[in-house]
């Protein structure tokens, strides 16, 4: 999608700060709601009213809209007392301003109130998503036309999807092969190094090992030989979503003998916490999750992965699926997804070990819109630092990662994060749109458009699911392009402040105070801890900042109007960063130990979600004011005895 040609100025695209832009978003709302009430009046407008004027003075009638009324005032004094994510002032969670496009577009269609889990029910917003998640995976990079990609509830939701259809894509050779057998038929497959052989004289570990893209290629060429009918009756019957786990297992063994040890996922050790959870709901087992170590930019170390599937290969264990992570929750880090999409192309021609390939884009995804022009098509690295400059962003990196996100096999991109869409609107995108039919599921009562395939609810997790969603990040999309020009502008600006930030922070006078960042960021979280000589152990620095923490946020003792500056704040687990959190303790003047000891280090955060952050428009320079805001809970948090004593 090109797009406008005409140069985008960010201050139209959101309500603003101080709502200077409530005139034509009032005007957008008004017109929105006028039309409903047209298009309600002129349905059948033989119908009639059923509300009369009489009915509407009637004394129970006023004291009901009195209530609703009367509510309506009590609830918009409680939302006061909620976090100004509009504000430049807010530089802490991952949470943001939606769009003037987006939140007019869900107004506007929340009106209609449709349930894009039916076509049926949804035909205009179904038909909407579906161009979203097109539109979604072009920006990543996929082949048009042949991807499979709608909204979701959000990221887990979204990796949920993945990874069972990544399981369900990992034991797919196997029911192929019995699915053959039962058939008769002879079915060469590509083993994962590239020789061809019989699917009914593979051993189970070569089964395992057939890539996702020729595990699909079989299960169609035995479609295309058999007949549809009998080769899909056939292959649902011996699918893993049909016997179920224990059956599988008890097939496996009875036809292959011993089982191979149980399949893992690899993620980094920066992984969301999402993926234990979706491994445990599956059944997959969260012994059975894998973190690979990152480095000191906190980007899966690929070396360490390396290894990871040389010692998996050696002792013949199963890898279901790699995740990389192209912004992490804590650090915003984007893995090398270019070297890791090159080792495992490595790793299936030389040691005949094949997997599925995720990115967990949740965060990062949106990204990508630098690395396109308006036409669509890629840009080069020159010509994206040059827009951001004299900022030096992004870094080669970075962008040869977001560039490889066409190489994964799907991809998890929220709208509701760098989409400034409102909640919900997760996303995944799958590269190949056959793996839908291995979790496809059938509700007559709900799926009634016989050999349509747009009903969405048959192919996914969720079900009923809000198309004003859908119509929200259409709709903004339709404003900011997925190109550099539309969205890479808004998501440069972020990322232009992050770099502002961190510079502000470095170059600030602290001491007595010591000032320890973690390495300049992927994209647009800042991460930064204190230390002072009087704190000796590591539990007292994490527990001093989470003293300064709380005081930089909204409790109920003290809602968030009363706070000038905000921030987060995350953990650097010991389990989980490894090295990486050790320089950072040794930075602080502790020690290795010290690290293990305390589990690990309270450090500060902040996400930059708002553009007027790098270049205020405004008579306050907010990255000064936020240094000085920090100075002085330093200060007043130092000898604080607990986190109640926070009041200023």
């Amino acid at each position: 999608m090109a797009g406008p040609t005409f140069d985008l100025d960010l201050a139209s695209v959101f309500l603003g700060p101080k709502a200077e832009n409530a005139d034509i978003f009032e005007r957008l709302l008004l017109e929105a709601f006028r039309d409903h009430v047209f298009w309600r009046r002129n349905f059948h407008p033989e119908d009639g009213f059923s509300i009369s004027e009489i009915d509407r003075r009637r004394e129970p009638y006023q004291e009901s809209l009195s209530r609703l009324s009367q509510e309506l005032l009590g609830l918009l004094g409680e939302l006061k007392g909620g976090v100004p994510f509009f504000s430049p002032r807010h530089i802490g969670h991952m949470s943001s301003d939606s769009t003037m496009a987006a939140m007019v577009g869900y107004f506007a269609t929340m009106l209609y109130n449709p349930n894009n889990v039916s076509a049926e029910a949804s035909p205009v917003t179904t038909r909407l998503e579906l161009e979203v998640g097109a539109e979604l995976a072009r920006m990543l990079g996929y082949p048009e036309g042949r991807d499979w990609s709608h909204l979701t509830s959000g990221g887990t939701v979204a990796n949920f999807e993945a990874l069972w259809v990544a399981r369900n894509v990992k034991y797919l050779p196997v029911s192929v092969r019995w699915a053959a057998e039962e058939l008769g038929c002879e079915l060469p497959i590509a083993r994962a190094g590239g020789e061809r052989d019989d699917v009914r004289g593979l051993d189970l570990w070569a089964l395992l090992n057939v890539g996702p893209r020729e595990a699909l290629d079989a299960a169609e060429r035995l479609r295309g030989a058999m007949g549809q009918g009998p080769s899909h009756d056939a292959l649902s019957r011996w699918s893993l979503a049909s016997l179920g786990a224990q059956e599988f297992e008890r097939k496996l063994k009875a036809d292959f003998g011993d089982p191979l040890p149980p399949g893992v996922v690899l993620v980094p050790s920066t992984a969301h916490y999402s993926w234990e959870k979706i491994c445990r709901a599956l059944g997959i087992g969260a012994a059975q999750v894998r973190r690979i170590p990152v480095d000191r930019r906190f980007r899966m170390d690929v070396d360490a992965l390396g290894s990871a599937l040389c010692e998996l290969g050696s002792r013949r264990q199963p890898v279901i699926a790699c995740v990389s992570a192209i912004g992490t929750t804590e650090e915003s880090a984007v893995d090398r997804l270019d070297l890791v999409a090159e080792l495992r192309e490595r790793a299936a021609s030389e040691s005949g070990l094949s997997f599925y390939l995720h990115a967990d884009a949740a965060w990062g995804g949106y990204a990508a819109t630098i690395t396109r022009g308006r036409d669509g098509q890629r840009r080069t690295l020159e010509a994206a630092r040059a827009d951001y400059a004299p900022e030096d962003w992004p870094s080669p990196e970075v962008f040869a990662a977001l560039c490889a996100l066409g190489r994964t096999d799907s991809a998890t991109v929220d709208p509701h994060k760098l989409g400034f869409a409102p909640y919900p609107a997760g996303a995944i995108c799958f590269r190949d749109r056959r793996v839908r039919d291995l979790v496809a599921v059938e509700a007559p009562y709900a799926f009634a458009s016989e050999g349509e395939r747009t009903d969405l609810g048959r192919f996914i997790f969720e079900g009923s699911k809000p198309g004003a969603a859908a119509a929200g990040v259409w709709l903004s999309h339709r404003v900011l392009p997925l190109h550099a020009g539309g969205y890479g502008r808004l998501i440069g600006e972020t990322a232009r402040g992050a770099r502002r930030l961190h510079r502000a922070l470095a170059e600030a006078a602290w001491a007595p105070f010591r000032c320890v960042l973690l390495p300049e960021t992927d994209l647009n979280i800042v991460c930064f801890a204190f230390a002072h000589p009087k704190l000796g152990t590591l539990e007292e620095n994490n527990a001093f900042i989470q003293r300064v923490h709380a005081a930089m946020s909204p409790v109920p003792s003290r809602p968030a109007r009363h706070l000038d500056y905000f921030v987060s704040k995350t953990l650097l687990r010991a389990d989980e960063y490894g090295e990486a959190g050790e320089q950072v303790a040794l930075q602080l003047g502790y020690t290795a130990g010290d690290y293990r000891r305390a589990g690990g280090i309270a450090v500060l955060r902040s996400a930059v979600m708002n553009p007027e952050v790098a270049a205020p428009r405004g008579r306050v320079d907010f990255l000064a004011g936020f240094v000085r805001q920090v100075a002085e809970v330093l200060e007043q948090q130092l000898f604080a005895p607990d986190a109640a004593r926070h009041d200023r």
